[in-house]
């Protein structure tokens, strides 16, 4: 869910009774834009290399959040949520020679310590 900021904040009004009122449609959606401008997720191939390395495959993709990635990788029947992309290589790493290739920068933010790529 979308992290309220102090700019979020001044969409907040009260009623008559001092009680929040609730969002309007445009005002989530101002919250959404700020948070997805604020956090921008990357986009990545996941691809398998030939045992002799000359050949290789798209297995499907990924799209990175700063604090989980989603894959759908319909050549392996694999999609879901994983915290990191390391993660996902060293599922895949044990039965075949998986690579991450990032078409967007990798979040910045993220828990993905060494994640040999």
């Amino acid at each position: 869910m979308a992290t309220v900021t102090y700019d979020s904040l001044s969409l907040l009004e009260l009623d008559e009774r001092g009680k929040l009122k609730p969002l309007t449609a445009d005002q989530c959606m101002t919250i959404f834009t700020t948070w997805a401008n604020d956090h921008p997720c990357a986009r990545f191939a996941v691809v398998v290399l030939a045992p002799d390395g000359t050949d290789g495959e798209v297995l499907g993709w990924g799209l990175a959040h700063p604090d989980h990635v989603f894959v759908h990788l319909p050549e392996v029947g694999l999609q879901g949520r994983f915290e990191t992309a390391g993660n996902v290589l060293t599922l895949l790493r044990l039965t075949m020679d998986a690579r991450i290739i990032w078409v967007d920068p990798e979040p910045d933010r993220w828990p993905d310590e060494g994640c040999d790529e």
